[in-house]
């Protein structure tokens, strides 16, 4: 018969041992609840159904939130054609950025802080590089946080609501003013539009087309103009969907 002395001393043991075993569990518990990935591929194919270039896509989350991305883009004999690096300090729309088109010799992107916006872009046959400041707004949007604001607002944007927002655009060192809008709805899948808020300009501008699911809120189809330029040079028309590994 064991002795009181050592049956206390082993229920001890197995108290800690299961105090230790709850601990690790509750850490591992708060690290999958505050930061997280994810990835996904979009494939881009052109008005002739051939495939333009594949986007490898990976997100880091934290506490629920964007804190940074990255995306790599191949053509279709897998070569590396683009990267596009964001973070998101300032917040989920606010994604300082920069891009890379290797095929185009081209460079732009964004900083931001909470009170200016910094543009700035390259052109391969230039040796400097050309920058503007913005005073920032609570209405901006930069880089792919067109996207992450897009999911935050599915709810607004299915009732019917027009977003106003204010694009700042490397490309052109300038801000645009742009609308959200419903397009369509099948069930959960709902169809927003990107375009120009100016009437007259939306008549000529290009526009973007997106699909999101609503449960989900992950972004399934995009049809508009590419950011990376095809073979022969142009920025074609492309239509992307995605597919999504975790």
């Amino acid at each position: 018969m064991r002795s009181k002395v050592r049956v206390g001393i082993d229920e001890v043991i197995l108290k800690l041992a299961l105090a230790a075993f709850t601990a690790v569990l509750i850490s591992l518990a708060w690290l999958q609840a505050t930061s997280y990935g994810q990835t996904f591929i979009g494939k881009a194919v052109n008005g002739d159904g051939e495939l333009e270039y594949i986007e490898h896509h990976y997100l880091e989350y934290e506490n629920g939130q964007i804190s940074k991305s990255r995306t790599i883009y191949y053509d279709a004999d897998n070569n590396k054609v683009g990267d596009l690096s964001s973070e998101y300090s300032q917040g989920p729309q606010f994604g300082s950025y920069d891009f890379r088109d290797f095929r185009a010799e081209y460079q732009d992107g964004a900083r931001v802080t909470p009170e200016l916006i910094q543009l700035f872009r390259k052109d391969g046959s230039e040796e400097h590089i050309e920058e503007t400041f913005l005073a920032r707004d609570t209405d901006h949007i930069v880089g792919q946080g067109i996207h992450h604001f897009i999911a935050n607002n599915l709810e607004a944007i299915s009732r019917g609501d027009v977003i106003q927002v204010k694009m700042a655009l490397p490309s052109r060192l300038d801000e645009y003013e742009f609308r959200i809008i419903k397009k369509d709805q099948e069930s959960d899948r709902l169809h927003v539009r990107l375009e120009i808020d100016n009437w007259l300009l939306r008549v000529f501008a290009p526009h973007i087309d997106c699909e999101y699911d609503m449960k989900t809120r992950r972004l399934l189809r995009y049809e508009g103009i590419s950011n990376i330029i095809d073979a022969s040079g142009k920025h074609d028309k492309v239509v992307i969907t995605y597919s999504y590994e975790t």
